[in-house]
């Protein structure tokens, strides 16, 4: 027994999480083991901080199979070269469900679809991992995306399931919840009060304030997002140095506005600047008013690494994940759940649990109903409401008493606003077949919590 339980910790120490940043220009891959203090985040060259794979295809011409495909910064210099096909915009040909015609002449192009496609660049993504970790030790990886899309995150459910080994947990997370993940696995110094993020995309800024309530338990957290358009930086290649200069000496005071705002009546321990947009040639003014009582970090994976905390809270939860929680409007505000009979002692089984993201927010099960036909859940708001009992009565069921009504509970979720549940008729065995029975209720957020 002791051997057993030595050779379980060391499978469970030599197991790995991953961050996986998705977005339509590039992405990044961060990953840590249970112990490691800190993620690491893969470099396309070793020895340097190039974290940004670029999320486009290229087909070589004259290669079949997977192994025609290459992607990233490799895929744009065989493109370049003439020697293949680019195929670009994978994430959002996923989520309008398009297809791309990919070949050298109309004879050979064949119809491939963005399920596909987005497989491929994730597959091959992953195989980058294998230079630093062994791809059968991955445990989980946690996607995220700046605007979490329903069709995409099924998709790569669907992908997830010719990725690696089968015990691989998929998770998906929100740019938020990284940035809460992140945080409260820095030294509290860094986050006694507020703290701002501010992500220079190609289209613009976006901002994100953390906030907490510490007088909760758990401590309950907050993130205030903005976007900025106006901070986009046109294409200047046309303009000589004196309007460059001019025009980046206008945008440091609107940033340096944008930055006052945020500041406001607001006590911020520390600001993180991620992008290579940022830079001390042009936002001089806006840098200094950043840094004057406040811890100014500059880089630009503080996503990926967020997510490689995550899927760690998830797989190897530590004391943070009890201690602290996010709430956002994508999150149950409600832990659900219900009071079954064991043997002779009633037991609480939780459901969904307060604090999830509304689309992982799912889980299945089977019970026997005894009594009657009626499920009772338990509704408890975190906000200190009262506990609420919500009754759903399976019409047309005949409970027989003598525990052969199984049914399967189906909890899921569409979007933020409810709950949804489906209940089906199971019979039992061949001794009573199932009816074919199935129920469907839906919970409003808004009246559960």
């Amino acid at each position: 027994m002791l051997i057993e339980r030595a050779l379980d910790e060391i499978t469970k120490k030599n197991k790995v999480v991953v961050g996986f940043d998705l977005e339509n220009d590039y992405s990044q891959i961060s990953y840590c083991r249970q112990n490691q203090s800190m993620p690491e985040t893969v470099s396309l060259v070793m020895g340097e901080e190039q974290y940004n794979i670029p999320t486009l295809l290229c087909k070589k011409n004259g290669v079949e199979g997977e192994a025609a495909w290459l992607i990233g910064i490799e895929a744009l210099k065989v493109a370049k070269e003439g020697q293949g096909v680019l195929v670009e915009d994978l994430v959002l040909l996923a989520k309008n469900n398009g297809s791309v015609r990919v070949g050298t002449d109309s004879a050979s192009k064949d119809e491939l679809s963005a399920e596909y496609l987005l497989e491929l660049f994730i597959k091959k993504a992953l195989a980058i991992l294998s230079a630093y970790v062994v791809t059968e030790d991955i445990a989980a990886v946690a996607f995220t995306m700046k605007n979490i899309d329903t069709d995409v995150m099924e998709k790569i459910r669907k992908i997830s399931k010719h990725i690696g080994q089968r015990k691989m947990e998929v998770y998906f997370l929100s740019r938020e919840d990284c940035f809460f993940q992140y945080m409260i696995h820095q030294p509290q110094e860094m986050w006694i009060h507020d703290v701002l993020l501010y992500d220079y995309r190609s289209d613009g800024i976006n901002s994100y304030l953390l906030s907490m309530n510490r007088k909760t338990n758990p401590v309950a957290c907050f993130i205030d997002a903005a976007e900025y358009p106006q901070m986009k930086i046109p294409d200047l290649s046309d303009k000589n140095e004196t309007a460059k200069a001019a025009y980046f000496k206008q945008l440091d005071s609107v940033l340096l506005e944008i930055v006052r705002k945020n500041c406001d009546q607001k006590i911020i321990t520390s600001v993180f600047l991620l992008g290579e947009s940022f830079s001390k040639d042009w936002c001089r003014e806006s840098l200094k008013y950043m840094c004057r009582g406040r811890r100014v970090f500059q880089g630009n994976n503080l996503f990926s690494k967020g997510a490689c905390y995550g899927a760690r809270e998830r797989v190897y939860p530590s004391t943070l994940s009890t201690s602290y929680v996010y709430l956002s409007e994508d999150k149950l505000r409600a832990n659900i759940g219900m009071t079954c009979d064991r043997g002779q002692v009633e037991v609480y089984y939780p459901i969904l649990d307060a604090g999830t993201n509304w689309y992982d927010a799912q889980n299945t099960f089977d019970v026997m109903l005894v009594k009657n036909n009626a499920i009772t859940l338990n509704i408890s708001p975190v906000d200190g409401r009262k506990t609420r009992v919500a009754r759903i009565s399976l019409e047309g069921l005949k409970v027989r008493g003598n525990k052969t009504n199984r049914v399967e509970l189906r909890f899921y979720m569409e979007d933020a606003n409810a709950v949804q549940i489906e209940i089906k008729d199971k019979g039992f065995g061949e001794f009573f077949p199932s009816t074919g029975q199935i129920w469907k209720e839906c919970l409003p957020l808004e009246v559960i919590t």
